[in-house]
């Protein structure tokens, strides 16, 4: 086997494309053992379509959205209501008085 210098370039295993309708991205060509990512033109949807080496076809779509953020508020106490809390846990419960059939 002889070495030119030239290094081997493998082909790209996934394509990535912009298409107009979902109909398009269904009827997208895409060869065996590849993948092909397209964006909608209006930038809201993600199509993957994914070709196995035996033919077998899958298509997954993904709406893209914007995250609200997370509010960082977390829940507090004040002093007085753990205090109360506490008071409420020392307090000695009251014995319930049963009586015992003979």
């Amino acid at each position: 086997m002889y070495n030119y210098g030239f290094p081997y370039q493998q082909q790209p295993m996934t394509d990535i494309g912009q298409v107009n309708s979902e109909q398009e991205a269904v009827n997208a060509y895409v060869a065996a053992g590849r993948s092909k990512i397209m964006f909608s033109a209006d930038d809201k949807t993600v199509f993957v379509k994914c070709v196995s080496m035996n033919g077998q076809v899958s298509m997954d779509i993904f709406d893209r959205r914007s995250l609200a953020p997370v509010s960082a508020a977390p829940e507090y106490v004040t002093r007085e209501e753990l205090n109360t809390m506490l008071e409420a846990l020392k307090s000695p419960k009251k014995a319930v008085k049963t009586e015992v059939a003979e």
